[in-house]
């Protein structure tokens, strides 16, 4: 009987926990509600009712998964009770989960048939099912008409462009006709013979100091111009490729400069890549020719730097920014695929502490030691004192009166003189 006494008492306790939790709950104060349905399931874990009220407290609260998670212990605690649905469809309504809340609720009917709450929540979530669906048509609506605009800007934009062209090519072919005598084609520009060196210099030049750098402009490796053909581009890299080809140069570093040659080809074979390199260096270019026509109006020629020499430097910096900019970028989005690596790994580790420490709870062991910690908690004025006044608990005291069938040997002595 005594051994009984303080797993009452236990119980007593959580239940006034509870009912404080209720108030705290009616007064909107959801947290201290939490926490007091919290102290209760820890005196009583398969409660169902602590669960259904702290189910509540957590949705009240904005928890929506949490609620949701106490809900769905609520019913596997007590699956014959039509509230543990009730609290369960309320936080997957919550969620916007409405088919699964529905089905929930229609399986709390078959617990409690005719229940007023549960054919209401049933409407209730059949309604805003409906709202929600009509919003996302709406919104989808909304989004075709806007692309269908879009469109029928685009393509007016585009007759109209086009009308101009046609009109224009119109405007050409009569000057063309007109002039009767045709100017004879510009001459082309006559290049230069290219001095490609020796096997020795090219290594050299492909593998000076920083050429990770410098190589990273493909025409400059090739020794081309931007206007390089197709042709040019071949004769070229079939000249230096020979040149420093490891099997044909005993130099250590052959291979190296043979593969910044290969490098440099890639580019230049990608018909979008090099069109890029052109547009940099041209941009580059443009640059230094509009800065220094600008000092002209300072100074002298002779007073300035060399014009081709800060059109090279400005060709080299503004390949090696583009570069810079590239690698930022890969370092960035490594960077964020191991976070996301990480958070996920993180996700992962904390639902299965969440699954281990909901599959131990209930264990035999588990609840002796909680009862333990009870007992523990009794004993220690400090921790009695923080018990709410409230709440009608006092500490059991020891009785030193005669135990139930226990003879008092000594009641001959109250009869002696």
């Amino acid at each position: 009987m005594e051994e009984d006494d303080p797993l009452k008492t236990a119980l007593a306790q959580a239940e006034q926990f509870k009912n404080d939790g209720n108030a705290a709950l009616k007064e909107k104060n959801y947290a201290e509600a939490i926490r007091l349905y919290t102290c209760a399931l820890d005196l009583d874990p398969t409660n169902a009712i602590y669960l259904s009220n702290r189910s509540a407290a957590h949705l009240s609260n904005d928890s929506k998964t949490k609620a949701l998670r106490d809900a769905e212990a609520c019913i596997e605690q007590k699956p014959n009770w039509w509230k543990g649905y009730m609290r369960k469809g309320a936080a997957e309504h919550a969620l916007g989960r409405f088919d699964l809340a529905k089905q929930t609720y229609f399986r709390g009917l078959e617990k409690d048939p005719g229940n007023k709450s549960l054919q209401q929540a049933i409407e209730d979530v059949r309604i805003a099912h409906e709202e929600y669906s009509n919003q996302l048509k709406k919104e989808n609506a909304e989004k075709e008409a806007l692309r269908q605009k879009q469109e029928a800007e685009a393509k007016a934009k585009a007759d109209e462009e086009a009308l101009l062209a046609s009109f224009m090519n119109e405007v050409e072919e009569l000057e063309e006709m007109a002039n009767t005598v045709k100017k004879p084609p510009p001459p082309e520009r006559e290049k230069p013979p290219v001095d490609f060196g020796t096997p020795e210099g090219q290594i050299v030049r492909l593998l000076q100091p920083h050429y990770e750098w410098i190589n990273l402009n493909p025409f400059r490796v090739l020794m081309l111009d931007t206007d390089a053909t197709d042709e040019e581009i071949k004769q070229h890299y079939r000249k230096l490729s020979a040149m420093v080809h490891p099997d044909k140069n005993p130099n250590p570093r052959a291979r190296e400069a043979f593969e910044e040659i290969k490098k440099a080809h890639d580019q230049m074979v990608n018909e979008d890549r090099r069109k890029i390199c052109i547009r940099m260096i041209e941009n580059a270019i443009n640059d230094v020719e509009e800065d220094r026509r600008a000092k002209l109006k300072k100074f002298r020629a002779d007073q300035l730097p060399d014009l081709e020499e800060l059109k090279e430097k400005a060709v080299l910096k503004v390949f090696a920014e583009s570069e810079h900019r590239r690698r930022n970028v890969e370092q960035r989005e490594a960077k964020q695929r191991r976070r996301e690596a990480e958070q996920e790994e993180a996700e992962k580790e904390k639902e299965r502490a969440m699954y281990h420490h909901d599959k131990e709870w209930s264990q035999p062991e588990r609840r002796d030691k909680r009862m333990g910690n009870w007992l523990g908690f009794q004993s220690d004025p400090k921790k009695v004192k923080t018990i709410p006044k409230a709440g009608g608990w006092k500490r059991e005291e020891k009785k030193d009166g005669i135990k139930f069938g226990v003879v008092d040997s000594d009641t001959y002595k109250k009869t002696w003189k």
